[in-house]
């Protein structure tokens, strides 16, 4: 399993995988050039199998586990649109401030 950091170009051999991560703000396609890939994503119920010449763009923060089905080429770019520093602070304060906490509703009568 490795780190990508950088567009890259890569052969998997059948049965390993890759694993990326997207930061915020960054999209990111993934070419499968030869072979079969599986796509996991953290937090997505469905996966998605990308087959030779077929592409799959991100435009979320996540990580993904690319699985080679079989011996599979790929190539990956990545993407990071431009914004002001403070859209990006707020962004990332609104997320925190509206993520769920893990903790239930209790109501106002307990």
């Amino acid at each position: 399993m490795f780190l990508v950091s950088h567009d890259m170009t890569a052969t998997l051999p059948a049965r390993t995988s890759l694993r990326l991560v997207t930061g915020a703000g960054e999209h990111v396609a993934v070419r499968c050039t030869e072979g079969e890939l599986w796509l996991i994503r953290d937090g997505d119920l469905k996966d998605t199998v990308l087959t030779a010449s077929e592409c799959f763009t991100l435009s979320d923060s996540r990580h993904i586990e690319l699985y080679a089905v079989t011996t599979a080429s790929l190539h990956v770019t990545r993407c990071r649109q431009e914004a002001t520093p403070t859209t990006g602070v707020w962004r990332q304060w609104l997320r925190r401030l509206l993520a769920p906490h893990g903790r239930g509703y209790t109501g106002a009568g307990r």
